[in-house]
């Protein structure tokens, strides 16, 4: 069973006070002295205790602006195939920091190059010290960050979505006027990069 997950609110992890950012702002966080921290979405502690112990205590003295920590994994696949997640990320004005999981790192890597409020991706097997590193690095400006793996295209990102929607592969075809063979080589290509089915990556992700 998952737990309770809202994908609207997002609190501060900052101090034990944990003032809510959204969906309405909390008058603390206007007089905070602290860069804000989050994580979302909420409902993983584990997850928040990870980036608070294992990323932030570490790095802190290299990040110079707020961050929200975004649990990219197959748990909230479906909340990734539009970009209303993202919309309201940006709406908070922190950085957009992705940490994704081994079946979302190309979905991951899709959204990085084509939205450049994406700040940072901390990709499955990094390090404590190569995080470290990496947030510096960024924070510093020293290079541009380059992507680790397979990326989705466009077209299979739309392929992606429209299936993961219910859509047949008959009727996806018809959508992007596409031959069947087509739809079909586009969906093995998705499955390849993301290591798994369509239907798996659907099943074990949270409703909406």
């Amino acid at each position: 069973m998952f737990a309770e997950v809202n994908l609207n609110k997002l609190s501060c992890i900052t101090c034990p006070l944990n003032c809510e950012i959204k969906p309405k702002t909390s008058v603390r966080i206007s007089f905070c002295q602290s860069f804000c921290f989050s994580t979302w979405p909420e409902g993983s502690s584990f997850f928040a205790l990870g980036i608070t112990e294992g990323v932030l205590k570490r790095s802190h003295t290299w990040i110079y602006s707020g961050c929200v920590f975004v649990d990219f994994s197959i748990s909230y696949f479906r909340s990734f195939l539009d970009r209303a997640w993202l919309d309201a990320l940006i709406e908070t004005k922190l950085k957009i920091i992705l940490v994704c999981d081994k079946h979302l790192q190309a979905l991951a890597n899709y959204w990085f190059k084509n939205d450049d409020n994406i700040f940072l991706i901390l990709y499955p097997g990094d390090k404590i010290d190569t995080i470290a590193e990496k947030i510096k690095r960024k924070f510093l400006g020293h290079h541009a960050m380059t992507v680790r793996g397979e990326v989705l295209s466009r077209l299979e990102f739309n392929i992606l979505h429209d299936l993961s929607a219910g859509q047949d592969c008959v009727v996806v075809a018809d959508t992007f006027n596409l031959g069947i063979r087509s739809v079909y080589a586009a969906k093995q290509r998705v499955e390849k990069k993301m290591d798994a089915d369509i239907n798996d990556l659907f099943r074990y992700s949270y409703a909406l």
